[in-house]
């Protein structure tokens, strides 16, 4: 049996939570990683149009026949297919929810680290207008386990993700939100993680 392939940049980037979950659900699978600064990106256009995708894009993960591109796409089928998903309709609510704010919350900092918002505004500045946005997601969690309730989903690892990042700008950004803190060690202590997280493999 041929193993799944996840296919993106040699970078964190969206495929990032794919991996942790792949990782967490210890399947062997290839983490094919493709140069950024390979000039014209020549090994993944000549991959492109040759894998059988619909959309032809990057993240993409094959297995077997089924081929799939899109982050959130794959996630939900991974989530899906490896028991990660939502169990309740109120859990459903929180996953569908969680999944997309984490979508808007990832992109508020890659529009200031990748734009001219770092030169204009200075990441004092942005790290205190995006306060709002811990504050929305400390009384979110409340007191849950994990965003959807006391189960885990595959939202967690977007989230986790995008909380990993804040704090890659500043170590001490979840000092004032506890339950907030408390959830980001429960995911980076996870045991299944710890060989992925302490590889050379994460950036």
């Amino acid at each position: 049996m041929t193993k799944p392939i996840l296919g993106y940049w040699d970078r964190r980037g969206v495929a990032e939570p794919i991996r942790y979950l792949l990782h967490y659900k210890k399947i062997d699978f290839e983490d094919k990683r493709y140069n950024p600064d390979d000039p014209g990106c020549h090994v993944w256009k000549k991959d492109k149009f040759s894998l059988g995708l619909d959309f032809p894009n990057l993240p993409y993960y094959i297995d077997g026949d089924l081929k799939l591109t899109q982050s959130i796409a794959i996630m939900r089928y991974l989530g899906y297919k490896h028991g990660l998903s939502y169990k309740s309709n109120e859990q459903q609510l929180r996953t569908m929810v969680a999944e997309q704010q984490s979508f808007e919350f990832s992109q508020k900092l890659k529009s200031f680290t990748r734009g001219d918002e770092s030169e204009t505004t200075g990441k004092d500045e942005f790290l205190k207008s995006v306060q709002p946005m811990f504050q929305q997601w400390e009384k979110f969690l409340g007191e849950n386990k994990f965003l959807a309730g006391d189960d885990m989903t595959y939202v967690d690892f977007m989230v986790y993700e995008a909380l990993d990042l804040y704090r890659l700008q500043q170590e001490t950004i979840l000092d004032d939100y506890p339950s907030l803190k408390a959830y980001f060690k429960r995911m980076r202590d996870l045991p299944e993680l710890q060989e992925y997280l302490n590889s050379p493999a994460h950036m």
